[in-house]
């Protein structure tokens, strides 16, 4: 194979190696499995920085490991509960390895203070290192534009459960 093609091959392994460590990232907060989330996904010396983009929420800023472990099992643990969250528009820069990236974010929740849903969204700024062959975050930037009040919602009326009842009752 030659050189250029290998370099391609390479850079398309290694950007779709950062997406997957982006879906972990969701899979592992959302199912609260911080010790997990912080010893497979961040490096050692891993920044996190999550504030809101008016300046009304935050800034949180974690720094190694520990602080991390703490912020993601006490702060977010207490903040959104039963969250589901997603990442689309994925943009990549390579630098050996090293590299940096932003997506979006958006997620569903149940506020902890009263059991109401809630919808929020916002952009991840990453910087990434490669280490001991694997990628992870060295920085993670969660600008949070809006977390905002979904009702009735999900939460209240499920759409399943809506469903569901007309078929029911078109089956009669």
């Amino acid at each position: 194979m030659g050189d250029e093609l290998e370099q391609r091959l390479r850079a398309l392994e290694d950007r779709e190696q950062i997406r997957e460590l982006r879906a972990s990232y969701c899979f592992l907060v959302d199912d609260g499995r911080f010790d997990e989330l912080v010893d497979d996904c961040f490096t050692e010396d891993a920044r996190c920085d999550f504030h809101g983009t008016n300046g009304k929420l935050g800034p949180f800023v974690s720094q190694g490991r520990e602080e991390l472990r703490t912020y993601f099992g006490q702060v977010v643990a207490a903040l959104l509960h039963d969250m589901n969250h997603t990442v689309h528009n994925h943009r990549i820069t390579l630098d050996g390895d090293h590299a940096s990236g932003d997506c979006y974010f958006e997620l569903t929740a149940k506020d902890p203070a009263t059991g109401d849903a809630v919808v929020g969204g916002g952009r991840y700024i990453d910087r990434y290192r490669r280490v001991a062959g694997r990628w992870r975050f060295a920085e993670r930037v969660a600008a949070m534009a809006y977390i905002a009040p979904l009702s009735p919602g999900w939460v209240k009326q499920p759409f399943l459960a809506t469903v569901e009842a007309a078929s029911a009752a078109g089956r009669d």
